[in-house]
């Protein structure tokens, strides 16, 4: 493959700053150099072990064995340092656990960071030293999408003149995006060679898969869309990607939520999927969750993320599980796509506030360390030359192309806005407010947060 001079100097660049980690974390280039410690931190305090605690985010043992992994290569090169991990499998637990033991002064020195969290608890962490990570450094380094969720700006007042200044909170181990995944015998089954790739293609399917009874009930849905969280995983990501892919910005210029007048359009075409008049009705309140619809092969396809294969093949071992990238809007030149991932950061309470973003360069920054996590967690990478590896992989493929494109937007409370979005469609699908109803709703109750 021939390259031109601009993709030299690039991937020339890229590997100069993945050769000074090496070099840094190596003890080579002193870099994070304290007082009565060495280069890479390997004795601190004249051979006393300086214990670093990190509370993370693990949906399954692999998530465990992937980040005790990194902690073993860092161990390696760091004798004197123990990072003591304590898992969370459960995020709404972690947080108010988090939350506590920082009201407490008992918070860990290295926490996991949800990719919403920027708004809600960017006060709580120390940032990155600009003098260690630049922010040209983790643009070189990671898809846009990570300078949206971690990089906070603020306006300096220096001699009566507006500076704005970033500050990286949080560094991620991988990115993960949602992906339309299917059931390939069914796909088979009904002679059905290519996934849809528009959303026009995937309105056409939905006639083919789907089936009812004599009285026209749903037995077997083509797809879980056009509900709430009551029953579809992850449902408001799909809708919130939806708004985003119609052209809505979601937050005006002000700062607030505003779907624009491409909400309204989003919402219906979404909703139309659970409208029994509608030639694409597929779905309603009544059926099963869809992750256990769609394991035990009632469900033809869903829309969800890398980190819930795992729990499907748990469910089916044998279940043929298809990936295909997520449908797009017809006729756009650019696919955009919803990312959900934690990063690492450094709570506000750390004692070792260098040493733990240390730890955290060498597990997120460093493609040798961050490839043994990926190898292990089986989560698409986060790192662009790990992307660029593992694009075609047959698992990890559609997920990695998808980060590049991946697109968020500032959420005051992630948590919050999934119910609010919920509700809102709960209350359509019921009669109880009209679409215009619920998005003007969802808008209020959003900027009131």
């Amino acid at each position: 493959m021939n390259l031109s001079k601009n993709q030299i100097i690039v991937i020339g660049a890229i590997g100069l700053i993945v050769l000074f980690f090496v070099l840094l974390f190596l003890g080579v280039i002193p870099g994070l150099k304290k007082s009565g410690t060495s280069g890479n931190f390997g004795t601190i305090g004249g051979g006393s072990e300086t214990v670093v605690n990190f509370w993370g985010i693990a949906d399954n043992d692999n998530d465990v064995k992937a980040v005790r992994a990194v902690i073993e290569e860092y161990q390696k090169i760091n004798k004197g340092v123990r990072i003591d991990f304590a898992p969370f499998d459960d995020a709404k637990n972690y947080e108010k656990t988090l939350l506590n033991a920082l009201a407490t002064g008992k918070a860990p020195d290295i926490i996991a960071f949800h990719n919403t969290w920027l708004t809600k608890h960017y006060d709580k962490i120390i940032p990155i030293p600009e003098t260690i990570f630049p922010l040209s450094a983790l643009q070189q380094l990671f898809p846009y999408v990570v300078e949206q969720d971690f990089v906070l700006r603020q306006a300096q007042d220096e001699s009566s003149r507006q500076e704005e200044k970033s500050f990286i909170v949080a560094l991620p181990l991988y990115i993960d995006t949602l992906a339309l995944l299917y059931n390939k015998d069914l796909f088979d089954a009904k002679s059905i060679a290519l996934t849809p790739t528009t959303w026009q293609t995937f309105q056409n399917l939905v006639p083919y898969l789907r089936e009812v009874n004599l009285l026209n009930q749903i037995t077997k849905p083509a797809s879980a869309i056009g509900g709430s969280e009551k029953n579809i995983d992850n449902a408001s990501d799909l809708l919130n990607l939806l708004m985003i892919q119609f052209g809505s910005k979601m937050i005006d210029d002000s700062g607030k939520l505003s779907f624009g007048r491409e909400g309204l359009p989003a919402l219906n075409f979404y909703l139309q999927f659970s409208n029994p008049n509608s030639p694409y009705y597929t779905w309603n309140e009544n059926l099963r969750y869809s992750l256990n619809s769609f394991s035990d092969g009632s469900t033809a396809m869903i829309f969800n993320y890398a980190s819930r294969i795992p729990l499907i093949k748990a469910k089916n071992p044998y279940f043929r599980i298809g990936i295909a990238p997520m449908p797009q809007p017809a006729g756009i030149s650019q696919p955009l796509n919803y990312a959900d991932y934690w990063g690492l950061s450094v709570s506000n309470q750390s004692r070792q506030s260098d040493l733990a973003w240390n730890f955290i360069l060498f597990a997120t920054a460093n493609p040798q360390t961050a490839e043994i996590y990926l190898q292990t967690s089986k989560k698409p990478p986060a790192l662009l030359s790990l992307i660029q590896k593992y694009i075609n992989d047959p698992e990890l493929g559609v997920f990695s192309r998808q980060a590049l494109t991946a697109r968020s937007w500032r959420q005051p409370d992630g948590n919050a806005i999934k119910q609010i979005f919920s509700n809102m469609i709960e209350s359509i699908l019921s009669g109880k407010i009209s679409p215009q109803q619920g998005l003007e709703q969802v808008e209020n109750e959003i900027n009131g947060l």
